[in-house]
């Protein structure tokens, strides 16, 4: 034990007085050591001797080094022998000190002398005499990176993988430089990089952004930005200040990516998804109630209306008043759409316009023709009067379950391009569909009947109409099929609802019709093209679900669009990433041999989830020179993490090891 102390004492301070003896950065002593070895000189077995170095190095630990092989001594005593070895090391101790030196060389005999001067000569010539300087160093270094287990901690573990991700994704379209080109200051880049990345991982409100900013993430240590710097202020404010640069961050995307990933821009798919509120929202000029989509039509509701390319990505927004019916918003999305997309004079390279049945009336028809490009929807009304003619082909096609859709040609009247569609399972499904909907608008009727006899029960004749009002909203496709008789005697209270069902002979289910102006196109184009449809539907998932903007809770105007707009951005950030994952997918999917192999691209959620496994870790313990340790680590990513990494051609780890030592304060 006092050894292993005064050896951890000289590893701290190379020249200490311990009981009044000066030691040096090793306690030197100098032996010699034999070994019997054939004597080839003498054809006889002798002792070969080596001088040997004994040292504790910086743990305190004994240690031997080499110092000179001295071979094979004849003619000398063992006390000579052992002399010479306590010369060696009292001239290595008192160099520069002659006089020291004079005074113990005469205790030795003449033999003794010389032979130190031999041996001398030999170590300084062979530069052995620095070896045990050198070996103390190296001894040092490695007992820096001997730690005690028992002192061992770990701290300060932080989520770093799906932020890592995402800031690679910002670097990659330069989104960073581009807020720096608008005159923003370096801390309000980092704070709107920071906010953006964090409200894109985690979907939290602009508060619990700050807390898990603080607590959680460590999207402040790979920006290198102070949490300090990161006031509520300026967390609010972020999307105040992205939704005033909205239209340049807009073409600034749209032609980065463009750029980038070359999409053809050839096919743009229109829609509206509404989200709703929560709350009166008194003075709100965009809060109306409307049909909501999510069955909310309790809450007031903002339209966000959306133009994307085959590729997912976005080149218009507008954020709309609640009551935006779909027909109604379509001329503003084209002239804005032409304005960022201007239309190309080859009437061969016309956009080509994909809308769903609520936008397709003729006069939003007609006015996409009129701008200059193409379209192509579902016929809002069921064809009667067509003609199949003979030579028209039936082309057989497949869902995503494998079930038969056949597809047609038809003419009518007028010059655009029809299809037919029969869908074998869609009719089972609509047919389902009709006759639950059959059953419960009787129910209803019933139990509005039943109610008139009941005691207490609605009877007044306005609040009985008004009942049948909202069955009839309830299920507007099957109560246009029933004659309701509501009668009332003199005390305005009804006395009897009847009903009768005229429905026709025959219904269609499970047929529609597309429709398009572009005559050129083949069955099987037409019906791909109409599918693509589905991406539109895909981001509006990614929006609501994956990206958390619904409900919607701030009261003000400003603040609502600057809500959804930040969440637009996220957006940006989700599909740079997912869009060359399905491309690597897609050229999987194309080298394997089996044509029914599938390379899923999962969404954000399970990529969240798959990246949020790889941490940020500090790691504190005492090395073996009594030195505080502490290393900031980068966890190595799963075998999932790391795929996603290599699919984007993306960095796995942002920093590999941060080391700093301390010494402990006694």
């Amino acid at each position: 034990m006092i050894i292993s102390q005064l050896g951890h004492e000289i590893g701290q301070n190379p020249n200490v007085e311990h009981s009044g003896v000066k030691l040096y950065a090793y306690l030197c002593s100098m032996n010699f050591t034999s070994q019997i070895r054939y004597n080839p000189e003498t054809g006889e077995n002798e002792k070969y001797y080596r001088l040997k170095e004994s040292y504790r190095n910086a743990s305190g630990h004994a240690c031997t080094r080499i110092l000179l092989n001295v071979g094979f001594i004849h003619g000398l005593k063992p006390e000579e022998i052992r002399d010479i070895s306590r010369g060696l090391t009292y001239k290595y101790e008192h160099q520069g000190e002659m006089e020291f030196w004079e005074d113990q060389m005469c205790t030795y005999s003449d033999v003794v002398r010389r032979k130190i001067d031999e041996y001398w000569t030999r170590m300084v010539e062979e530069k052995s005499l620095d070896i045990i300087p050198q070996a103390i160093e190296a001894s040092k270094a490695k007992a820096e990176r001997l730690v005690d287990v028992d002192t061992l901690e770990h701290k300060d573990a932080r989520d770093i993988g799906a932020e890592w991700l995402c800031l690679q994704a910002i670097r990659q379209i330069k989104f960073d430089k581009f807020l720096r080109s608008l005159g923003w200051s370096e801390d309000q880049v980092k704070i709107a990089v920071g906010h953006l990345i964090v409200r894109t991982v985690y979907t939290p409100s602009e508060l619990k952004s700050m807390r898990i900013m603080r607590d959680n993430s460590g999207i402040c240590e790979l920006l290198d930005l102070a949490f300090e710097a990161v006031t509520q202020r300026k967390v609010y404010s972020v999307a105040d200040w992205f939704l005033r640069e909205k239209v340049r961050i807009e073409k600034y995307l749209c032609q980065t990516t463009d750029d980038l990933f070359r999409p053809t821009n050839r096919v743009m798919l229109f829609d509206l998804t509404n989200f709703y509120w929560e709350g009166r929202k008194d003075g709100s000029q965009k809060a109306k109630f409307g049909r909501s989509k999510e069955k909310r039509d309790d809450c007031k509701l903002l339209v966000l209306a959306l133009a994307i390319n085959t590729d997912g990505f976005i080149r218009y927004s507008a954020i709309l008043e609640g009551n935006t019916a779909d027909p109604k918003s379509l001329p503003d999305m084209v002239d804005n759409l032409i304005a960022t997309n201007p239309v190309g004079v080859d009437p061969d390279q016309k956009v080509l316009v994909v809308i769903d049945a609520g936008i397709a009336t003729q006069e939003n028809l007609d006015l996409i023709k009129e701008k200059g490009y193409n379209y192509l929807c579902v016929s809002r009304k069921a064809l009667t009067d067509y003609e199949v003619r003979p030579d028209a082909r039936v082309v057989t096609v497949r869902d995503s379950r494998e079930r038969p859709i056949k597809l047609q040609e038809v003419h009518t009247d007028g010059d655009d391009y029809y299809l037919k569609i029969d869908s074998p399972a869609k009719a089972l499904k609509e047919e389902s569909m009709n006759r639950s909907f059959r059953r419960r608008f009787e129910e209803g009727l019933g139990t509005i009947a039943a109610s008139l006899k009941k005691k207490g029960g609605t009877k007044k004749y306005e609040a009985v109409v008004k009942r049948i009002g909202k069955l009839e909203g309830r299920y507007p496709s099957i109560a246009r099929y029933y004659h309701i008789s509501v009668e009332k005697d003199d005390k305005n209270k009804v006395t009897s609802v009847t009903w009768t069902l005229e429905m026709p002979e025959k219904q269609v289910f499970g047929t529609y019709f597309l429709r398009t102006n572009v005559k050129k196109l083949d069955e099987k184009s037409t019906w791909d093209y109409y599918n693509l449809i589905r991406e539109i539907e895909c981001s509006n998932r990614q929006l609501k679900t994956d990206l958390n903007l619904r409900p919607i809770y701030h009261q003000k105007d400003d603040r609502s669009d600057a809500h959804l707009f930040l969440g637009l951005l996220s957006y940006w950030i989700v599909n740079v990433i997912r869009h060359q994952m399905k491309k690597v997918n897609e050229a999987r999917k194309a080298a394997d041999p089996d044509p029914n192999a599938e390379y899923p691209t999962p969404y954000w959620t399970e990529i969240v989830r798959i990246m949020s496994t790889q941490k940020a870790v500090t790691s504190e313990a005492i090395n073996a020179l009594g030195e505080k340790v502490e290393i900031r680590i980068c966890s190595t990513p799963t075998e999932q993490a790391a795929e996603i990494y290599s699919m984007l051609d993306y960095r796995p780890i942002p920093f590999r090891k941060i080391k700093i030592c301390r010494t402990q304060q006694t």
